[in-house]
């Protein structure tokens, strides 16, 4: 049974079990300002010159870890559609859109002439389909948690208003060092467990929810793997949220060696 699941994955394997290829995850602020999180930083115009430039600069300096692939927050069946914008803006003929799948992933791959951009994102409802089984902020009211809750929030608040500040005063490079940062990561994985804890052991809807997040990234992170090859050089360019676990879905699979992000976001770090 186990081998029949792990069949699909067999060729991102080694004979050995060791790593065969390499992984360096991005974790970005969406620069397109869809508003989906429970509390949502306000990015600037990525269009404008200034973060024109940052943009740029920040894609020549991940141009050096040499992607052979390039894996962005897409929908998988929107891949035709993401192949064909792909090759519309490497020709000239379509503008980047504000999203960070493009300004960094198309940028990054037209200018490595890779000639495709995979789309891996999944956003399904799981096994999970009674939607009321995941709706903490009903069981805050039904089970009297709002002082919980609004410690919460409050945890999420003061760590977005910091993010914002950051983002406003300083350059792309500077906000995706931040996001992709040890202490940032701590706080975003200590951020899921407090919202698991909402809802009671009998109705534990918040652990629900991050069962259901939990289950969205490991989708993500197999369609990633089932897309690796030996001696690919894997770039994945995410929203933040999703780093922690999808660094560590990498890390505990075998498959990959892990880059750190802070070499590659500096102008000092090496090439090789």
């Amino acid at each position: 049974m186990v081998a029949a699941l792990l069949s699909g994955v067999a060729h991102a394997r080694s004979t050995d079990g060791g790593p065969i290829a390499d992984y360096l995850l991005i974790g970005s602020y969406h620069m397109n300002n869809p508003g989906r999180d429970l509390q949502n930083m306000t990015a600037d115009d990525v269009l404008g010159e200034k973060r024109q430039q940052e943009i740029a600069d920040v894609a020549q300096l991940l141009e050096r870890y040499r992607p052979t692939k390039i894996m962005v927050e897409v929908d998988s069946a929107r891949q035709a559609t993401l192949q064909e914008n792909f090759v519309a803006s490497c020709a000239g003929k379509r503008a980047l859109s504000r999203s960070e799948s493009e300004q960094l992933g198309f940028r990054i791959a037209c200018a490595l002439d890779l000639g495709k951009v995979y789309a891996v994102d999944w956003n399904g409802q799981g096994p999970i389909t009674d939607k009321a089984r995941i709706d903490y902020t009903a069981a805050v009211e039904t089970y009297g948690q709002q002082a919980q809750y609004a410690a919460f929030t409050a945890m999420v608040k003061a760590q977005v208003d910091e993010d914002q500040r950051l983002l406003d005063n300083g350059t792309v490079a500077e906000a995706l060092r931040h996001f992709n940062g040890a202490q940032w990561l701590h706080w975003n994985a200590a951020t899921y467990y407090r919202l698991g804890l909402l809802g009671t052991p009998e109705d534990p809807v918040g652990a629900n929810w991050v069962q259901s997040w939990y289950g969205r990234n490991l989708m993500i992170f197999n369609a990633i793997a089932r897309a690796t090859r030996a001696g690919d050089r894997v770039l994945v360019i995410y929203g933040a949220g999703h780093g922690n676990l999808l660094r560590q879905l990498a890390e505990d699979s075998g498959l990959y060696r892990i880059h750190d992000p802070a070499r590659w976001l500096v102008d000092t770090s090496p090439v090789a």
